[in-house]
């Protein structure tokens, strides 16, 4: 029994030292900057959070570089026996440091009675998280396919004719894939007529092609092409000189 009450208090014991959520800590953790949301990072040695939580709590602190929180160098902490204690920065009905924390970090922080810890009072933008931001550069790097069930490219909304939200609002999913509000549905978009560009030939009709000249008029680019006799040969040459000795 003895036994299980230890594993069952370093199960616990964890939970303790998560003075801000691990669920938010955790998304830039290791990537050797300390981000906005975080106390600390794995070989950055100065300028820590976690000497300024060290001051709040009068302890030694050392950084958990698996969560990008602090650790206490010694000192032992129990959660939910309302004394805060160790690297406890609230516990219960005890002490609460969450607020003086807050402003040594620069952040709005308020008690979180599970952890022990604080919670962050602003709000995460969506683009902190790494995945997210990886997520909407290879939506917009895929080509649309509307009715795949997979929002793509432009699209707001996949399948069509389904709820979707729009500006936290509730929406209509569109035959194009764009989220509407439901009184602009049946709206439809004005039709712009396209004009194609026609190139006309105009040929002069009863054209005889035995004839020597053919006279051929094209108006789209206003070329004349005219055909032109061909010169006569030796002996065409030898009649026209032998007529002319008579005319």
């Amino acid at each position: 029994m003895k036994k299980v009450l230890i594993l069952v208090a370093l199960l616990l014991l964890p939970v303790a030292y998560a003075q801000l959520d691990w669920v938010i800590t955790d998304f830039r953790c290791g990537n050797g900057v300390i981000d906005e949301f975080e106390l600390c990072e794995k070989g950055v040695e100065n300028s820590t959070f976690c000497d300024a939580l060290g001051t709040v709590l009068e302890i030694d602190t050392a950084c958990d570089t698996a969560h990008c929180t602090c650790l206490p160098r010694v000192n032992k902490a129990f959660c939910g026996n309302n004394i805060r204690e160790g690297v406890e920065v609230c516990d219960g009905l005890g002490e609460d440091k969450c607020a003086e924390f807050g402003v040594l970090i620069n952040m709005s922080l308020s008690c979180n009675p599970k952890t022990c810890g604080c919670t962050i009072n602003e709000t995460i933008p969506k683009d902190y998280n790494p995945e997210a931001v990886q997520d909407l550069v290879s939506k917009a790097s895929t080509p649309s396919d509307c009715g795949n069930k997979k929002v793509e490219g432009d699209e707001d909304c996949d399948p069509p004719n389904t709820l979707c939200t729009i500006a936290g609002n509730a929406g209509v999913c569109t035959e194009k894939c764009k989220c509407i509000s439901p009184d602009m549905l049946g709206v439809e978009e004005p039709v712009v007529e396209k004009k194609e560009n026609v190139t006309q030939v105009n040929v002069t009709p009863e054209v005889n092609l035995s004839d020597e000249n053919v006279s051929v008029n094209i108006t789209a680019s206003e070329v004349n092409v005219t055909k032109t006799p061909e010169e006569p040969g030796f002996f065409g040459r030898l009649w026209a000189w032998i007529a002319g000795l008579f005319n």
